[in-house]
């Protein structure tokens, strides 16, 4: 993202409160994050559910969900992409000073990872959480297999159910794909709808075999041919999203 809307703050330097700590983010953080850690800390501030719990983290960006999650308890791996890295690095650097300071466990790392590869360094783990992925239409499914891909390797050496939290907005048609996909292997649950932001809860059923094809197959961001029989006023409202 490379725009401030209702969606993306990219200011510089902002301070967020994050289970119970006042914490310094460098770079933009986005509503779905904000939208999710609000979740997390109602749902594990306080409980010892975390604890011992190994999180993954895909698309960390800057770091804020990933060290709620480890502020909640959680040992948490945060990837993304190499470019990320230096960022994400340092972010985590001063929020574990400030953890220290608080006397809070803050058992965090990073990796590169590019969706659609290997992904067995990241497993086994417990819990598979993201935020504001899908930007692009190129990389759904790369990011469906990643997740899948954890899920179904963790499962299958750790023998227990593993969750997936993603937060979505949604902002256009072809971001259908996403949910069609993870829809082939989970079973999803809406545990929150605030504004146009949703996070879902996904649990395996692993009816699709398990498997997603990184093939592009016929996908297009053009609206099919069928549906040109639309009100102008439809189009109109999909322009504006």
């Amino acid at each position: 993202t490379t725009h401030n809307d209702d969606s993306h703050d990219q200011s510089l330097d902002q301070t967020i409160p994050v289970a119970g700590i006042d914490l310094r983010f460098i770079g933009g953080t986005t509503k779905c994050a904000r939208t999710m850690i609000r979740y997390f800390e109602k749902k594990f501030y306080g409980s010892k559910h975390l604890h011992g719990k190994k999180v993954v983290e895909v698309g960390s960006g800057t770091g804020l969900v990933g060290s709620c999650m480890a502020l909640l308890g959680a040992e948490v791996t945060l990837t993304d992409q190499s470019y990320v890295m230096e960022v994400l690095g340092f972010n985590l650097e001063k929020i574990g000073e400030k953890a220290k300071e608080a006397k809070r466990n803050f058992k965090v790392n990073t990796k590169e990872h590019v969706w659609g590869t290997d992904t067995k360094s990241l497993t086994p783990c417990d819990i598979v959480i993201g935020s504001d992925l899908i930007f692009a239409l190129e990389g759904i499914r790369p990011l469906v297999k990643s997740v899948t891909d954890m899920v179904r390797e963790s499962q299958k050496i750790e023998g227990k159910k593993v969750e997936v939290y993603v937060a979505v907005i949604r902002r256009f048609k072809w971001e259908e794909l996403y949910f069609k996909l993870m829809e082939e292997n989970f079973d999803s649950e809406a545990v929150v709808k605030e504004g146009d932001i949703v996070v879902y809860r996904y649990t395996w059923h692993g009816k699709g075999g398990g498997v997603v094809s990184l093939e592009q197959k016929t996908e297009s961001k053009t609206e099919p041919k069928e549906e040109s029989s639309k009100t102008n006023e439809e189009k109109d409202g999909q322009a504006q999203n």
